[in-house]
């Protein structure tokens, strides 16, 4: 199978129903703060990969709306963007231009491997988290002022060449799921230690201690840390 015929596959396998009627729900309605955890891992990882490429380039930066095709020099057909969901019907239903846009490129992208272009060659898996974040359902985004937002938080919408300076996420379907267990694990030592239980939780990475420390703002907004004994290890703000 080529890239671009693995790729239609792909985007064709994308589930509508993950998507349909999420336009007014709120983040917390459509997916857990740990899948949002777990989505935000998957973007980081492209703005890495889009890094690395940039340096390649010698490009210092550039918009999450452009292309890998289109810095190395390759146009849209007018004629694209209105013939993808004809192609793509489960797109009819997906009304997220984020997500169309990318697909577009992502397909585009696989047609210039196919053609054996020595830049894109170098980069067969540069937009592999973006089409994966997809499949998982963690495509409600869009752009807000000079911000990628979702219920991850937000990511600048320009991509800066020095993230490709970043190590390297694990994006493994383990890894992804371990992310999401370890907030729930997390999210459920949180509210016992809210109903008074002191019973101690270990963490899931290393098996130390979980700490629960109590903060309150100047507005009087009460929020926590869960923080592992390991130096280094889970640290997160509930």
């Amino acid at each position: 199978m080529s890239y671009y015929e693995e790729a239609v596959d792909r985007i064709k396998n994308i589930d509508a129903n993950l998507y349909i009627g999420i336009s007014n729900k709120r983040y917390e309605e459509v997916r857990s703060r740990g899948e949002y955890e777990a989505d935000s891992i998957l973007i980081a990882e492209y703005y890495r990969r889009v890094g690395v490429f940039l340096q390649f380039i010698s490009k210092q930066a550039t918009s999450i709306y452009v292309g890998m095709d289109m810095l190395i020099g390759y146009k849209m057909d007018e004629n694209e963007w209105d013939n993808f969901p004809i192609k793509f019907p489960n797109f009819k239903e997906i009304d997220i231009m984020l997500m169309k846009l990318f697909s577009i490129h992502y397909l585009r992208w696989c047609s210039l491997l196919d053609s054996g272009n020595l830049i894109a060659l170098q980069f067969p898996d540069v937009y592999e988290p973006m089409i994966k974040l997809f499949e998982r359902g963690g495509g409600q985004i869009n752009t807000h002022h000079h911000e990628l937002v979702g219920g991850f938080g937000a990511f600048s919408r320009s991509i800066d060449a020095r993230r490709g300076n970043m190590k390297p996420f694990d994006i493994s379907d383990h890894a992804l799921k371990l992310i999401i267990n370890e907030v729930e694990h997390a999210e459920a030592y949180l509210a016992e230690y809210k109903r008074g239980s002191r019973i101690e939780y270990t963490c899931i990475r290393c098996g130390s201690r979980l700490l629960i420390h109590s903060n309150l703002t100047d507005y009087g907004y009460q929020w926590y840390k869960i923080k592992c004994e390991s130096e280094g290890c889970f640290d997160k703000n509930f």
